[in-house]
């Protein structure tokens, strides 16, 4: 949060049209009146062997050229920002609350997103694809490796024209994934969200013995209460308890795709190192395949 109770979003935006994507769900996701936004470019440096070049004679005669390549991306990237921002405005968010930032790169640009999201940032939100479209290593790389370095604000990876009015959780009852709610619940706009939260468990607990399902349906009643707090009303939120499904990956894929959930949020603290493992290949492989879908790693 910021002054006044208003949510500062940190967007990471390469100016290309695909990731004007991200630009779209903001406006449409989080609420305009308490929503202030930076567009955060990270520019490459120019490089200090060019200096050196263009002093030795043979390469001053490409001197002019290289530097109206230069002009030329610097008014595209402006261009881009300003594009952004005119997406922002059109969504209904004041001028004063957009903010655009060109920032030259200092480390590399995971870790230079990485320190400035330490800024009082309520969120980050990266567009899943950037100027390639090709399906390989490359496409998921840069929010793969955002996963494991944002700890303490969710990391919102938004794919190809997200819908985020239905949105999914999976919820495993911890109090790390109650206080993730709990978060959430006061990020999001309230209008026109469905909100089902899904409990994935096991028939038999520790002992072999059934497990009885009054424990899990009461731990339904604090995220309700949050919900209900932040302006959601009681028939925009729904729970399910899923029991003995050995695949959740698939189940909370099938159940994004097939009952339209745009978004769906996952969390990751609080587990043993054995969850942990599991999560990760879990968080990993809807990163993967949910790339027409908004996913929230929360904390």
């Amino acid at each position: 949060m910021t002054e006044l109770g208003k949510i500062k979003i940190l967007l990471a935006y390469d100016g290309s049209e695909l990731a004007l994507d991200s630009v779209r769900y903001i406006g449409e996701a989080f609420p305009q009146d308490r929503t202030k936004v930076v567009i955060f470019y990270v520019e490459t440096k120019i490089p200090r062997s060019f200096w050196r070049m263009e002093r030795e004679l043979d390469f001053r005669f490409q001197s002019p050229q290289i530097r109206a390549t230069m002009a030329q991306r610097k008014k595209k990237i402006n261009l881009a920002m300003k594009k952004a921002a005119q997406i922002l405005l059109d969504a209904g968010m004041p001028s004063d609350a957009i903010h655009t930032r060109v920032h030259i790169k200092n480390q590399s640009i995971v870790q230079d997103i990485v320190e400035e999201s330490h800024q009082g940032y309520g969120a980050l939100v990266i567009g899943r694809r950037g100027h390639s479209r090709i399906k390989d290593f490359i496409v998921d790389a840069l929010p793969i490796k955002l996963l494991g370095k944002i700890k303490n604000i969710p990391l919102i990876v938004v794919g190809k024209k997200p819908d985020h009015k239905n949105i999914l959780i999976a919820f495993d009852g911890t109090r790390e994934i109650i206080k993730a709610v709990k978060y959430m619940s006061s990020l999001i706009s309230t209008r026109g969200c469905k909100l089902l939260l899904c409990h994935f468990q096991h028939g038999k607990d520790v002992s072999g013995r059934p497990k009885k399902e009054a424990l899990p349906n009461k731990m339904f009643d604090l995220p309700m209460s949050y919900f209900l707090e932040a302006g959601f009303a009681s028939d925009q939120i729904s729970f399910e308890i899923i029991t003995n499904e050995k695949n959740p990956t698939h189940c909370i894929l099938e159940k994004a795709r097939y009952g339209d959930y745009g978004t769906i949020i996952i969390g990751r603290r609080g587990l043993t190192p054995l969850k942990r493992l599991i999560f990760n290949r879990v968080g990993n492989t809807i990163f993967q395949s949910a790339d027409k879908h908004v996913v929230w790693i929360v904390q």
